[in-house]
């Protein structure tokens, strides 16, 4: 049986094959968010599983195939919590494991289960040596150090200076950040946050700006669940302790599980910071819950237990689409719904994402479908149970200027072809503001500025391009012209929003190459504005590019790399335009102590890595390069024998060690 293949639980196959499909969904989930089924169909399937075999399980992780780092060995097993599906269920697990002890001097803490991705963080003497992932099997993890050092909530150094400190804790997205900027990129912020971990180079991990909270300690011996808390939140990291309850001495198993109920019920998932998909029931007594034991070799620990959330699903129909168009011409379908209340709200459109989707999902107009909302917010559609009639088309021309349109080179998404679409203009207006930090300049007033209907002159909207909003709406000149819009605007706009407009458009002139490059949305390079600014690192330098010079940069691929070289030339009237009002400025540096100077660095290192390395040197004054007669020093790590250490003897380059290196910044 090919599980890869399947799209739904099948309990006719064999214990194996169910198995087998629960992990490839699982893998599926980890790695992109695709997994066949919903998160209530996996669970079923997970609790039926463990019901005909009590010691199988999963633990969770990136597959290792897909994840990047060093594998290494954890010193303590990380586990996971066996898992109740809802609190009637946790009454009866705790009254089985729990039977014949003295419930009169137990109390439990009750604690949010944060869906994120773990995370194992180890201090020798109060300085963080290691940033591990739990792994698939919660023996081996990911040694993710030089990603892991630029997550917020994890310190370089903390108050304990014992020989070796272990802090766990869930790695996060801020949910409000996500969903406003990356959601159409990701299926939800636990996927983006494994995606984020899981990144060659580090900077683009520091770019996506997770956090860590903690939650545990597994190198120290406490009494309680309290005193380790304490420990936690004396030494400086993010924690549980505002949202922890501590239940009262001596209840019953009744009693418990109704506190879970209570408890649960009374939590503002909509506003919390990061996903929960449950809470942690511990016991407070450390000791006697290791004393109960533990189930799959070690893993999940008897007496402490997670409490699921029941994922609400509603049905509703979809009644009909409608499309959009982003920034880069892409054209979004969006489903209209007959209403349903949902998690309190009332639904009534839905992201159908592209036509890969609304195929591998079965959907045409009048289909009855399964409705839930992904992490409290954002609607999706989790299944369909009975067939609609008519097809969904693709447009035929653009929704929002009526241009041409063609598919992309997948046959999965339709682009407008029209470089004046209303639509493109006003989200790439919007994303270049976005990136360069001003803000102010809202949809409401662009729209305004480049409808043709709303304002107008000679015919024609006051605003076509980005360049526009610059020059076009200020007078500011040494000289009046005798241009009457300027009053014109003030008049429809209101004095007051005209010179708001001014005071934010004025409020950015300074920047570095990385940023305009990015602010500009060519290719959709994104962060690897940097890495194009580090090779080309003048207006003149990124003129001279080619598509085979972008292609020598990491993730930097044929079609990025002509799309980006084209979209360049194509927009440099523009770009000739804004430099006028905006003045390019180095990178602001650390120090210059590297100014003048180039390294090469070649082998295996520890912390820091070669790509730490190869950053300190940058944000110094400092270039990387390749050995050459300019090199400065060959960074080796006295180990690796190759064409690099080769031809830095025969060029009688100076050849250091990663000691050398760091004792030149200080």
């Amino acid at each position: 049986m090919d599980v890869s293949k399947m799209t739904q639980v099948d309990v006719s196959l064999t214990l194996d094959e169910r198995k087998a499909f629960i992990v490839h969904c699982s893998n599926l989930y980890e790695t992109n968010g695709s997994s066949p089924i919903s998160d209530k169909e996996w669970d079923a399937e997970y609790y039926a599983i463990q019901k005909l075999d009590p010691d199988w399980d999963i633990i969770g992780g990136m597959d290792e195939d897909n994840a990047y780092g060093t594998k290494v060995k954890h010193k303590v097993i990380c586990g996971s919590l066996l898992k109740d599906p809802n609190p009637e269920a946790f009454e009866k697990s705790i009254a089985s494991i729990y039977a014949g002890i003295d419930m009169s001097k137990l109390r439990f803490a009750l604690q949010y289960k944060i869906d994120g991705s773990a995370m194992c963080c180890v201090y020798k003497k109060g300085r963080l040596e290691s940033i591990i992932t739990r792994g698939r099997d919660g023996i081996y993890g990911q040694d993710v150090t030089p990603n892991g050092r630029h997550i917020s909530g994890i310190p370089t150094t903390i108050p304990c200076k014992d020989e070796e400190v272990e802090i766990r804790g869930e790695c996060y997205k801020d949910r409000k950040d996500f969903y406003k900027n990356w959601a159409g990129q990701y299926s939800n912020p636990r996927n983006f946050t494994s995606g984020s971990v899981n990144q060659k180079d580090p900077n683009t991990t520091k770019e996506r700006k997770l956090s860590f909270i903690a939650y545990e300690e597994v190198r120290k011996e406490f009494e309680t669940e309290e005193e380790k808390l304490k420990f936690i939140i004396d030494n400086g990291f993010n924690n549980l302790g505002d949202s922890t309850k501590f239940t009262k001495e001596g209840l019953t198993f009744k009693q418990l599980a109704k506190a879970v109920q209570i408890f649960m019920n009374n939590i503002d998932r909509p506003n919390l910071p990061f996903d929960i998909d449950g809470i942690v029931v511990k016991l407070d007594n450390i000791a006697l819950c290791k004393s109960l034991g533990s189930v799959s070799s070690g893993r999940k620990p008897k007496g402490n237990r997670a409490v699921k959330f029941e994922c609400e699903q509603k049905p509703t129909k979809l009644i009909g689409v409608e499309y959009s168009t982003g920034r880069t011409g892409a054209i979004t379908i969006v489903g209209l719904l007959e209403p349903c209340v949902l998690g309190g709200a009332t639904i009534q459109r839905v992201s159908l994402h592209n036509f890969d989707f609304i195929k591998s999902k079965g959907l045409k107009i009048g289909s009855e479908i399964i409705l839930q909302r992904a992490g409290d917010i954002i609607p999706c559609v989790v299944r369909v149970t009975k067939a609609g009639a008519q097809d969904i088309e693709p447009p035929l021309v653009c929704p929002a200027c009526g241009g041409e349109v063609e598919w992309d080179s997948n046959n999965v998404t339709v682009h407008c072809q029209n470089e004046h679409c209303i639509a493109k203009i006003n989200r790439s207006i919007r994303h270049w503001f976005e990136k360069i930090g001003v803000l102010g300049i809202g949809e409401g007033i662009l729209n305004k500025l480049t409808n043709e209907d709303e304002l107008s002159w000679d015919n024609e909207p006051i605003i076509n391009k980005i360049s526009d909003i610059y020059w076009k709406l200020d007078n500011d000149r040494k000289t009046e012209h005798p241009f009457r819009k300027y009053n014109y605007l003030k008049e429809k706009l209101g004095e007051k929003t005209y010179n708001n407009i001014l005071e934010s458009v004025k409020s950015v002139t300074e920047m570095t190459l990385g940023k305009f490059i990015e602010a500009l949305g060519i290719s959709q390079v994104g962060s690897l504005s940097k890495n194009i600014a580090e090779i080309a690192p003048t207006i003149e330098d990124i003129d001279r590019l080619t598509a085979s010079d972008l292609m020598k940069i990491d993730k930097f691929a044929d079609k990025k790399s002509h799309g980006f070289v084209n979209g360049w030339k194509s927009n440099r009237q523009e770009i000739d335009c804004l430099l006028k009002f905006i003045t390019i400025v180095e990178p602001k540096l650390d120090s210059h102590v590297f100014s003048g100077q180039s390294y090469c660095f070649t082998g295996s290192f520890s912390s820091p890595s070669r790509k730490e390395m190869e950053q300190m040197t940058l944000d110094n004054g400092g270039k990387k390069s390749g050995v050459g007669k300019g090199l400065t020093a060959l960074v080796w790590d006295g180990e690796m024998q190759g064409k690099k250490l080769e031809a830095a003897k025969k060029l009688g380059v100076s050849i250091i060690t990663q000691e050398e290196f760091l004792e030149k910044l200080k």
